[in-house]
């Protein structure tokens, strides 16, 4: 095994992959893996960043070129902690043609139109991948209950950045407003999102956008 290459697996996309066969696999039935990849696609897709840099026909590429690895050179050249997430995820299916396999999963799932929200509602590793800064809002500032309101604790965030604020503030209003744009509906909200960070709703996404956009018109306009 050559050191510097273990990143290439035990993290980035063909790790995510994996995973997400692996929950999958552990999840007995409840979930299904073409619908885990259409999640897997529809978050690598949310943003034309992540297009331009990795889009999905190289992911499948890469599962590809793994496949091919582990058929010459076998195992022993992967890290650990990727043949044992492949060894569970596989369920005794051979590894070459189960990475192959998942290649191909992603394929058809990039070929197909984007999965809507309401026919494949947001999933926990979803909503936690795409709207990080709302959850960790939440386990920053909400739900120790140091604050007794919802104002108070967006007060005291306020406080804690400034004057380092504008990168931290500028990422969790752009979370806030994408949510309020994409699920303007309050039962789209409570599916989607809600039910995985429970502090959000849309009075309290609308107050935490006004709080930090007087805070910057007042302390970092320029004038």
């Amino acid at each position: 095994m050559i050191s510097h290459t273990g990143t290439l697996f035990n993290d980035g996309p063909v790790r995510r992959v994996v995973e997400t066969a692996l929950r999958a696999q552990r999840s007995q039935g409840a979930l299904d893996l073409n619908d885990e990849l259409r999640r897997f696609v529809r978050t690598m897709c949310a943003a034309d960043t992540s297009r331009w840099l990795f889009p999905v026909a190289s992911v499948a590429a890469l599962l590809d070129h793994t496949a091919d690895l582990l058929r010459s050179e076998g195992p022993a050249f992967f890290p650990r902690t990727f043949t044992e997430r492949l060894d569970e995820a596989r369920n005794g299916v051979p590894g070459d043609d189960y990475l192959h396999g998942l290649a191909g999963l992603m394929r058809a799932a990039d070929q197909q139109p984007d999965a809507g929200f309401a026919d494949l509602p947001l999933a926990d590793w979803e909503a936690t991948a795409r709207f990080p800064e709302l959850r960790g809002f939440g386990a920053n500032w909400i739900y120790d209950g140091e604050y007794p309101s919802l104002s108070d604790s967006i007060a005291a965030f306020v406080e804690a950045e400034h004057p380092f604020c504008s990168e931290t503030f500028s990422r969790l209003v752009a979370d806030a407003q994408s949510v309020l744009v994409i699920f303007p509906r309050s039962d789209a909200l409570s599916v989607n999102v809600t039910r995985w960070i429970p502090w959000v709703s849309h009075d309290a996404l609308r107050e935490i956008i006004r709080r930090i956009d007087d805070h910057m018109r007042t302390e970092h306009s320029g004038s």
